[in-house]
């Protein structure tokens, strides 16, 4: 007795056994599934941190944990970006912000704000250029009589006297007075408006200091924070991100007062696209479930088979759960993905056993129809759970340990599914359809292409596929594996929009790359080789922070204090109510001058501003509304002022720096307390391809092999990724093709089998480059569930082919439609995610439509085309 004929009789006794003893092989099935879905609830958990994905004796993993020892890493850390309408608003709104998060030491071990201590505006002006500090001193000049004439007198009558000043002296040389005037008039023109607003934002004269000048410090500020993680959650920054928000709201840091702020950083990018994905999911879910129940309906054409193997898969992926529980105890980022390939696999065993019981059932003895169809496809089903379980299980050899978990638990829900297919899916059949079947309908007879088609014309569609592969195989070396974490996700997303912001500008891009030095002298040596590379645009070492040619800065920055030193008065608050809404008045008219050019710029803000000032004259009403109405006016226009002046004379005047001088905060940032030092060097380039990635983390890695930070660590770990994939596909090939030779001992069949998924596997890459579609880390899954479908498919239609059926009658057979409504039903439950946001997803979508289909075409096509062939070839001896 062969050993197919061992395994068949095996099958039949066990399906018998069971049969008869359905009652208690459901409530024995059913009692250890409720026991192993209490263990997997107590015992599986997750691990989200992307660092325990890959080997932790890897180069780049060592540096990392070396670097970690000394300095914290950005990989874990969270950036807060904060945009106000006001630098003095973003700066005190990020201070406070900053203070509050402090407080909570629980949630986060470090907070810090970049050029936020003020060190550095005290010292801001010394990191200036030469040339930019000249500029500086012209704008100064430029506003210098408007910032004097104030410090003396911050009141709106002062302010509306020098305007209208202002504006005659334009009269005469309105060249000059263009350049400066507007930007004042629009202040104005704001204030008014602001003063009727529930929540007023006070204007900026710091942006007039300096606008238009280098020194134009913008209205952002980022605040880095060093969070505690909770890597045993799904969103493991959940509670940090929850945190901020609540002390963002608790400050007023709010829209509604002219300040956003927004989180970002690997931690809050996980978190977002963990919530999206919850959402797509479930969506499409619904959707999807709906055309399965029909397509599995259209197959077994009966509720209660369709009932028995919805439950025989629940059942199977629950035990695959508490399979993952034991033996790997915890899901990582792609190991928690096994659900979904063992649903896209799972259901194909009840479908084929399902089909081929109807089929039975209709041409033979009722009782003993499970019997009879086992003894047909056990050997097929066991031989598909195999050779699939060898293509998940090739992943665990390798380094990712992603990878290796999702392989070694997938591969084990092979045969869990396998035996429950064998065991409750009879069971289920037995109690549901009861000793005397109903008279099943057989699956609707579903044709891809018509079976003469085939038989008439193989060669035809042989040479077709091969030219295809051909072109295709042309395309394969364009293939690419997209790093970029960021642009696989819903572009949509706060975290997405706020990381690229800091992205266009390298100068705040989070994927710089830091290398430990032993010593500052090091550093600065390393730094300064790196400075000479096209792809760097700064690198920097504590050192860097001691301003250079400060004698030159400072003496140029003499002329700016001496601009500037003017006695400082206050405003003056003695002023009526009358003298002030005259004050006003009279500034209206001085706007409705006749030589002024409504199509120059002080144009435009002239009439802008008179038309605020109608306004504001119109809306004020009794004497204590005007009053008020004024107050909040001053308070709005000029209340900074003064505070602001001051800022400004003080950072003209700055000290000297030494290095003993920097902040300590900045310090230990960049040398630690045994003298090691670290060395920021960040890109050229806004990184926004993974060929940008590479280019910039190997050519520093030229000199510095030991670099680290974000940028180096997704280079490696795609590089991993794309290393583990090409070595577990190749392996699982090869094992697959030496098991079928083993046990066919048939080069002939065994070439069958492999030829469509062979072919299948090249136009899948060559629609991909020409879809410009490329692998990332979310659609990476979709490899091993192709492989598996493609091989269940030959290994199916070789077995009926064995059989002797000629092309014709297999594309007709219950194995061909069987096929049909498999692969189908996988297309059905996971083709509508390439609707999501998610652009992994999405893709990850894409190509499991595409790929089952080219698969099926490749089965139920080509494949007969060969049998044909071969049967010719055959008679023709």
């Amino acid at each position: 007795m062969s050993l197919e004929d061992r395994v068949a009789s095996l099958a039949r006794s066990w399906v018998g056994a069971i049969q008869n003893h359905h009652r208690l092989a459901i409530g024995t099935i059913l009692a250890a599934t409720v026991a192993l879905g209490i263990f997997t609830a107590l015992t599986l958990g997750v691990n989200m941190d992307n660092k325990k994905l890959l080997s932790p004796d890897l180069p780049f993993q060592k540096a990392a944990r070396a670097y970690g020892r000394y300095f914290p890493s950005l990989d874990d850390g969270l950036l807060i970006v904060l945009d106000a309408q006001t630098p003095e608003q973003a700066r005190a709104s990020a201070q406070a912000l900053a203070d509050k998060l402090r407080e909570d030491r629980d949630t986060f071990r470090d907070v810090y704000i970049p050029g936020g201590d003020p060190f550095f505006q005290r010292h801001g002006l010394l990191y200036r250029s030469p040339e930019e500090l000249d500029d500086f001193v012209d704008h100064v000049a430029l506003v210098q009589p408007i910032l004097a004439d104030l410090s003396r007198d911050a009141s709106i009558g002062s302010l509306s006297r020098i305007i209208q000043l202002g504006l005659k002296q334009a009269r005469t040389n309105p060249t000059a007075a263009a350049t400066d005037w507007p930007a004042v008039l629009d202040k104005i023109g704001v204030a008014t408006v602001r003063v009727f607003d529930e929540y007023p934002i006070s204007v900026s004269w710091e942006d007039l200091m300096v606008e238009g000048t280098a020194l134009d410090i913008g209205t952002r500020q980022t605040i880095v924070l060093e969070p505690v993680l909770e890597f045993g959650k799904i969103l493991a920054a959940q509670n940090a991100i929850a945190e901020i928000r609540s002390a963002a709201q608790d400050l007023g840091l709010t829209p509604d007062r002219g300040i956003e702020v927004r989180i970002t950083g690997n931690p809050a990018l996980n978190y977002e696209e963990m919530i999206g994905l919850a959402w797509d999911i479930g969506v499409s879910t619904f959707f999807s479930l709906a055309i399965v129940v029909a397509l599995l309906y259209a197959a077994l054409r009966s509720m209660r088979l369709v009932s028995a193997a919805a439950i025989t898969l629940v059942v199977g992926l629950i035990w695959t759960a508490a399979f993952a529980a034991a033996t790997v105890g915890q899901l990582n980022v792609l190991s928690i993905a096994f659900a979904v390939l063992f649903i896209g696999l799972g259901v194909d065993f009840a479908i084929h056993l399902g089909m081929q019981y109807v089929d039975t059932l209709n041409s033979g003895t009722p009782g003993d129809a499970m019997q009879n169809t086992l003894q047909h496809i056990v050997s097929a089903l066991v031989l598909c759970a195999i050779t699939t379980a060898i293509g998940f299980l090739a992943f665990y050899p390798t380094g990712y340990r992603g990878v290796a978990e999702l392989g070694l638990i997938s591969g084990g829900g092979m045969f869990i599914t396998l035996f429950q297919t064998f065991t409750l899916f009879p069971a289920l059949v037995s109690a549901l359809l009861g000793d005397h079947p109903e008279n099943l309908r057989p699956a609707l007879p579903l044709r891809l292409v018509p079976p003469r088609a085939v038989t008439t014309h193989p060669g035809w569609i042989v040479a077709i596929a091969i030219a295809l592969a051909i072109a295709a195989l042309l395309q394969l070396p364009h293939m690419k594996f997209d790093i970029n974490v960021v642009e696989m996700r819903d572009p949509k997303t706060e975290s997405v929009q706020a990381f690229k912001d800091l992205l266009a500008r390298s100068e705040t891009s989070p994927w710089y790359i830091d290398v430990l030095t032993p010593d500052l002298e090091a550093g600065q040596a390393l730094a300064e080789r790196a400075r000479d590379l096209d792809v760097v645009s700064s690198a920097l070492t504590l050192a860097d922070y001691v301003p250079a040619d400060q004698d030159e800065k400072r003496q140029i920055l003499e002329t700016v204090a001496m601009l500037l030193e003017v006695p400082i008065g206050e405003s003056n608050n003695d002023t009526s109510t009358e003298q002030q809404v005259s004050a006003l008045r009279d500034l209206r008219n001085e706007l409705d001058a006749d030589w002024l050019d409504a199509d120059s710029p002080l144009g435009r803000s002239a009439l802008s501003l008179r038309k605020h000032l109608d306004t504001f004259l119109a809306r004020v009403g009794d004497e204590a509304e005007t009053k008020a109405a004024l107050a909040e006016l001053q308070k709005i226009l000029l209340g900074n002022f003064t505070a602001q002046f001051d800022r400004l004379r003080e950072a003209a005047d700055p000290p000297l720096v030494e290095l003993k001088d920097l902040p300590r905060d900045l310090s230990r940032r960049m040398v630690s307390d045994d003298g090691h030092a670290r060395v920021q060097i960040f890109p050229s380039e806004e990184l926004a391809t993974s060929d940008d990635v590479a280019r910039f983390v190997d050519t520093v890695r030229e000199l510095a092999p030991d670099a680290t930070g974000v940028a180096v660590n997704l280079l490696e770990l795609g590089r991993a990724t794309s290393q583990s994939l090409r070595q577990a596909l190749t392996s699982a090939f090869v094992a697959i093709a030496i098991l079928l030779l083993l046990l066919w001992r048939r080069i002939g069949d065994t070439l069958l089998v492999l030829a469509p998924l062979l072919l299948g596997a090249i136009l899948n890459g060559g629609l991909m480059v020409a879809l410009d579609i490329q692998l990332n880390f979310a659609n990476v899954v979709v490899l091993p569930l192709l492989i598996g479908i493609g091989v269940d498919c030959g290994i199916h239609l070789v077995y009926a082919a064995r059989d002797g059926k000629a092309a014709n009658a297999l594309l007709e057979s219950v194995t061909a439609r069987a096929v049909f409504f498999s692969t189908m039903t996988t297309t059905a439950s996971f083709g509508s995610l390439s609707l999501s946001s998610h652009r992994g997803i999405s893709t990850l979508g894409m190509l499991l439509v595409f790929g089952i289909l080219i698969i099926l075409v490749c089965n139920l096509v080509v494949l007969p085309a060969l049998i044909t062939l071969r049967q010719r070839a055959g008679a023709s001896d």
